[in-house]
């Protein structure tokens, strides 16, 4: 099987039509030209160039040779480049909780490619526990989480603010409710997001610390799920503002006021402490670094 470099004398012996000259153009001596040719037509066993006195002229079988020879090097020139160009990617693997992943994830990323077409980006959209075990099992590079990471191998750094609002159905009794105490909730159905949940974990903290009972009827990983739901009237719900502003807007559902609940939180950007800080890494964490703390 002729080489890259047996392909490249001949193409250019039969563009030059002169072995002085095709040997000049690559660098090499002519006779090495001479032994290449030799070499290819025992290879093939058939002549690929008529000798004449002034200049070569190549047969049928050596235009059949050129025609295949110039598209294998054009594959190998364009593969040459390619593999350049995957060498110079950067890959960074970033987590987002639900909130995040179904509200600004995408804005993110898509800002980021623009500002580093050169980082790639994969994205792991799950909740606060599966994200803080991909952590550390250095499955992810950085993540930006809605619930709080308490391991101590991980870094947790707020950076954008976020409200939660308690939700309900247009015609639930707590609908217009200008603001409830906290015993209104007492033995009432919720409609809630899947244990391991950073929004989840803050509703369970409350309710724990008042020591109100309460039924949890449904629980699910999927905003839309638990947004139609509630809107049938089916339980009481508690998610990010963001992931039911056009919902509220429309009157749809309604968001209720607790008193005495804090309902403003932080996203935290998060890497683990002992994975290296690669470039990408800091760029992105420079980037989210410089977003208002209220984007959308």
């Amino acid at each position: 099987m002729a080489t890259i470099r047996q392909l490249e004398a001949f193409i250019a012996t039969a563009e030059f039509k002169k072995m002085s000259e095709a040997a000049k153009h690559l660098y090499i001596s002519q006779p090495t030209i001479s032994q290449i040719i030799s070499e290819l037509e025992k290879e093939y066993d058939t002549r690929l160039f008529e000798r004449h006195t002034k200049e070569l002229r190549i047969t049928p079988a050596g235009a059949l040779l050129l025609k295949s020879a110039r598209e294998i090097i054009s594959i190998h020139k364009t593969l040459k480049q390619e593999m350049k160009t995957i060498s110079s990617i950067r890959p960074l693997r970033v987590g987002a909780t639900m909130t995040i992943g179904a509200n600004i994830m995408g804005k993110i990323v898509s800002r980021m490619n623009e500002l580093y077409p050169d980082i790639d980006i994969t994205v792991n959209v799950t909740n606060t526990d599966t994200i803080e075990q991909l952590l550390l099992e250095n499955e992810l590079d950085v993540a930006l989480v809605e619930g709080v990471v308490t391991h101590s191998k991980l870094m947790a750094k707020p950076v954008l603010l976020d409200k939660l609002c308690l939700i309900c159905g247009k015609d639930h009794p707590f609908a217009g409710s200008s603001c409830l105490r906290a015993e209104d909730l007492r033995n009432q159905n919720f409609i809630l997001r899947e244990k391991g949940s950073g929004t989840r974990a803050i509703f369970e903290s409350f309710m724990r610390m008042q020591e109100i009972p309460y039924q949890v009827k449904w629980e699910s990983n999927s905003t839309p799920a638990i947004i139609d739901a509630v809107s049938r009237n089916l339980g009481l719900g508690f998610l990010s503002e963001r992931c039911v502003y056009s919902q509220a807007a429309t009157g749809l559902l309604c968001c209720c006021p607790v008193q005495d609940f804090t309902l403003e939180r932080f996203f935290y950007l998060c890497h683990n402490r002992s994975a290296p800080l690669t470039t990408q890494m800091k760029e992105f964490s420079d980037y989210i670094s410089s977003l208002p703390k209220d984007f959308h």
